[in-house]
């Protein structure tokens, strides 16, 4: 597929992305460091638990909202606002109301019965899951696409505000397009974090939680403005060895730094300091690192994930449906695996690979066979 029809290494870029979810998930049942259903009873403190999840926290999510503004920008080349807004709810909200009012109560049950006490069957849970819902997590991972639907909302709030916006989102675009000025974001997003991480940590509540709206925002509106302009593209490339000295070093201090706060004592006692001091300081490498790999990212794939193949095909169909269903396989899958005599990271390489398994199995034989599902999800035939 040509790129001025569809860029490739865009939607590679969301298969291995939704692809990293699984074992993200699965990381958090050994390591504790995120929310899940079902739970290893004494925590793993293995070290590559704690820089796996660390380290994709990062920037997975966020480069999805980055390509998400890049898709917008060609959605809006082909629709009208008022088709761009029936496109975002029938994709967005459609299955984000499907997946709360079925796989959310699913998936809260396995938190009910394995660290709750909960001794009943799905079936009469699904009332206590509403009850008390954000006890067990609430709209899990599906507020990434409530947060995205918020977010185009926004953008189309402003574009029809201004008449002018597809020239000043070019001109800005040209001016990140010349010499290095395509670094200059990098400082933006290192005063968001600084600005509101310390104080709003990170929970996707939509509301109170700014350091993560205004962050994935801004990496919404700033795909939308570098697809906006091509010249954006190769000043990325160009500036890729210098994006990658920065992703390294930058990212390398800040699992650094996130490690030691707590287990290295004389990190410990600074970083529970009240003056905020080391969050400060830690808020601020987090943006220069969330920036640099997301584009450092971007352009290896784009130098070499433009192909179309049977494999993108058909994992560009079912990406999706993984997205919707993962977490709930995991934590069916980990509930079986969790207590085997076997190693932890036997236990987390089993368990990914049996998810996997169950997902293409599920997809092949359930999911694209029923109609209705085929129509929340958006599979076409």
């Amino acid at each position: 597929m040509r790129e001025s029809i569809r860029l490739y290494y865009i939607d590679w870029l969301r298969i291995i992305i939704v692809a990293l979810l699984i074992p993200h998930h699965i990381a958090i049942t050994f390591s504790h460091l995120g929310d899940a259903y079902v739970y290893l009873p004494i925590k793993d403190n293995s070290i590559y638990f704690f820089f796996q999840s660390t380290f994709l926290n990062l920037w997975f999510m966020r480069m999805l909202f980055f390509v998400s503004g890049i898709s917008t920008f060609y959605a809006l080349r082909k629709r009208t606002n008022k088709e761009y807004f029936k496109e975002r709810c029938k994709k967005l909200l459609l299955p984000c109301v499907f997946a709360i009012l079925f796989i959310c109560p699913a998936m809260g049950y396995f938190k009910a019965i394995t660290l709750n006490g909960f001794n009943g069957s799905l079936f009469t849970f699904y009332p206590v899951f509403f009850k008390n819902i954000v006890a067990y997590l609430g709209w899990a991972h599906f507020w990434f696409l409530v947060y995205l639907f918020v977010f185009s909302m926004i953008f189309l709030l402003i574009r029809m505000s201004l008449k002018n916006m597809d020239n000043l989102t070019e001109r800005i675009g040209g001016f990140l397009s010349k010499s290095s000025n395509i670094m200059i974001p990098i400082f933006v997003f290192a005063l968001l974090e600084t600005t509101f991480r310390p104080f709003y940590p990170g929970f996707q509540t939509l509301i109170n939680d700014w350091a993560n709206f205004t962050v994935y925002l801004s990496f919404f509106l700033l795909g939308y403005i570098i697809a906006s302009n091509k010249n954006c593209i190769n000043a990325i490339l160009n500036n890729l060895r210098l994006f990658t000295i920065i992703a390294i070093v930058s990212a390398g201090l800040f699992l650094f730094l996130k490690y030691a706060q707590n287990n290295i004592f004389s990190f410990v006692n600074y970083y529970n300091d009240k003056t905020y001091t080391y969050q400060l300081y830690l808020s601020f490498i987090q943006g220069l690192a969330e920036y640099s790999l997301v584009f450092t990212f971007f352009g290896y794939s784009k130098l070499y994930l433009n192909k179309d193949n049977k494999i993108y095909r058909y994992l560009s169909k079912t990406s999706f449906s993984l997205f919707i269903f993962h977490f709930l396989l995991v934590n069916v899958t980990m509930y079986f695996t969790i207590n085997l005599s076997l190693n932890h990271f036997a236990i987390y390489l089993l368990s990914i690979s049996i998810v996997y398994c169950l997902f293409f199995i599920l997809y092949e034989i359930f999911i694209k066979q029923i109609p209705p599902l085929r129509f929340i999800l958006g599979i076409k035939k």
